[in-house]
C-alpha cells in the first residue's frame, strides 16, 4: 500500500467578477478578493496495484460519489502507465456547499495527494492546474483554487489557474480571526449559468477589484462585499440581519460568502466569541465556526513511498 497526505485550507469570496470567457480552462477563473481559513480538507490517498483502475471516495468516512476529486484522480491515472485501486479519504472540517471552498480544497489536497503517491513529479502549480480543471468542468468553482494556492486575505488580480492567474495580498495581523455561521449551499452551478446574475456579478464585481487594489485592507475589502451581495440582490434576509445584528454590535468587518447562505466576519481573537454567540441567533440549526487565517496554502503532509 503506498499513501500520501496533503492539506488544503478552506476558503471564502467575498465578491468577485466571473471570467470564463477564454477557450483554454485553465485561463478560466476570477478576479476577486477573499481570504483561506486554517479549517479546510485534509486528504489521505492510498494506491494499491490493480488490473485495472478503481477508485473510492470517503468523506469524513462515509463513500461519496464527489465528483470533483474523482475528475482530479481521473486525470492523474492517465499519466501513469500503471493501474491502481484508489482509496481517496477526505477529512473536512468545513461545511460543503456553502461558499467555504469545500470543493477545491478537496480536489487540490487530492492532486498534492496523489501526485505525491504516485510519483509523477509535477510542479506545486502543475498539480494544483489539475484541481483547477476539475472544478472548471463540474462547475463548482472559479478562482478558489487559484486563492488557495497562496493563502491569506487575497485579491486575484489576474484570472486563471495557479503558475497563470496572479495573487496579491493584503497585510494582516496575526491575530485576525474568521468567524462563519452557515445554514448551507446556494447552487454554484445554477448561479453561474444564469445570465443575469452573472451579468451584474461583472459589471459590479471587476470594479470593485480595481478599487480594493488602490486602497487594500480588510476594511475595505469588506465595505465591498457587503456592497456587491446588496447590488447583486444575493443577500438573503437571514444573511442581511445577522450582518446587520454584528454592525450595531460594532462588528463592522462582516459579509456574505459567495455561494451560500453564509456569514463571515473578521474580528481580533478575544472577541471571537462575541461574534460566535450573535451568529448563533441566526445560525443555530446550521454551522458555526471560528478559524485562524491561513497563510501556507495547500501543501503536502506525507506519505510512504
Amino acid at each position: 500500500m503506498i499513501t500520501a497526505k496533503a492539506y488544503c485550507p478552506g476558503h471564502i469570496t467575498g465578491f468577485f467578477e466571473i471570467c470564463d470567457q477564454p477557450k483554454d480552462p485553465l485561463k478560466k477563473g476570477s478576479r476577486g478578493a477573499g481570504v483561506s481559513i486554517e479549517k479546510g480538507v485534509i486528504t489521505t490517498v492510498s494506491l494499491k496495484p490493480a488490473d485495472q483502475n478503481m477508485i473510492k471516495a470517503l468523506i469524513n468516512g462515509i463513500e461519496t460519489e464527489a465528483p470533483v476529486t474523482k475528475s482530479v484522480v481521473k486525470h492523474m491515472l492517465k499519466l501513469t502507465s500503471k493501474n491502481f485501486t484508489v482509496t481517496i479519504n477526505h477529512k473536512v472540517e468545513i461545511p460543503i456547499g456553502a461558499g467555504i471552498g469545500a470543493s477545491g480544497a478537496g480536489a487540490f489536497s487530492t492532486a498534492l495527494a496523489l501526485n505525491k503517491a504516485l510519483n509523477l513529479g509535477l510542479t506545486y502549480d502543475k498539480a494544483a492546474q489539475i484541481a483547477h480543471l476539475a472544478e472548471i468542468v463540474n462547475k463548482t468553482g472559479l478562482g478558489t483554487v487559484l486563492a488557495q494556492s497562496r493563502g491569506g486575505v487575497e485579491i486575484r488580480v489576474k484570472p486563471g489557474a495557479p503558475g497563470i492567474g496572479h495573487v496579491d495580498l493584503i497585510p494582516v495581523d496575526p491575530d485576525t480571526v474568521v468567524v462563519c455561521g452557515s445554514l448551507g449551499p446556494i447552487e454554484t452551478k445554477k448561479m453561474l449559468s444564469n445570465p443575469e446574475i452573472r451579468e451584474k456579478i461583472n459589471r459590479i464585481g471587476g470594479r470593485m477589484v480595481d478599487e480594493l487594489v488602490k486602497n487594500a485592507s480588510i476594511e475595505k475589502l469588506m465595505k465591498l462585499s457587503k456592497r456587491f451581495a446588496a447590488e447583486t440582490g444575493l443577500m438573503s434576509e437571514k444573511v442581511k440581519n445577522a450582518v446587520k445584528e454584528l454592525e450595531k454590535n460594532g462588528f463592522v468587518n462582516a459579509s456574505m460568502a459567495m455561494f451560500g447562505e453564509t456569514v463571515f466576519c473578521f474580528v481580533e481573537r478575544e472577541k471571537a466569541n462575541q461574534v460566535l454567540n450573535i451568529l448563533k441567533k441566526y445560525f443555530d440549526k446550521g454551522i458555526i465556526l471560528i478559524s485562524d487565517i491561513n497563510f501556507t496554502g495547500a501543501r503536502i503532509l506525507g506519505g510512504n513511498i
